[in-house]
């Protein structure tokens, strides 16, 4: 008998990913701000993301390592977090991101003063990038 191929299962997203540029008032500049989330929430405590970050011409690589405990006992409901802000960023990146050194996604942003636009993303993906901060 022939069997029917079978689709791949469809891996659930586990984190997103923000890139916005954020005017900073007392230094009067622009950064561009990343700000990396669990899809999950948390119902103990709001841990943070520990990421380490590479950054090398026209790439910038955020490794994740794991989460880690807040550092108040104070209990709190929310995703997991790791903000970072860069500066002088203009052009086409490849971000990479990667999770405890095994699986990758890689996407290409394009990055204005004004704007970011996501222009490739990967077809299977544990992590999805957004521009707007109200779908994050």
């Amino acid at each position: 008998m022939k069997r029917d191929k079978q689709a791949a299962p469809k891996l659930p997203l586990e984190y997103k990913l923000l890139i916005r540029p954020k005017y900073k008032e007392i230094e009067r500049k622009t950064v561009i701000e990343f700000g990396l989330r669990t899809v999950n929430e948390f119902t103990n405590f709001k841990y943070e993301i520990n990421v380490e970050q590479e950054q090398t011409d026209k790439t910038l690589r955020l490794i994740i390592r794991g989460l880690r405990a807040p550092k108040t006992s104070i209990p709190s409901i929310g995703p997991a977090v790791f903000f970072s802000e860069y500066e002088n960023l203009s052009g086409n990146y490849n971000v990479i991101i990667s999770k405890h050194g095994k699986d990758e996604n890689q996407f290409l942003v394009e990055i204005a003063e004004k704007a970011i636009t996501v222009k490739r993303r990967p077809k299977k993906k544990f992590i999805d990038i957004t521009t707007d901060e109200t779908s994050w």
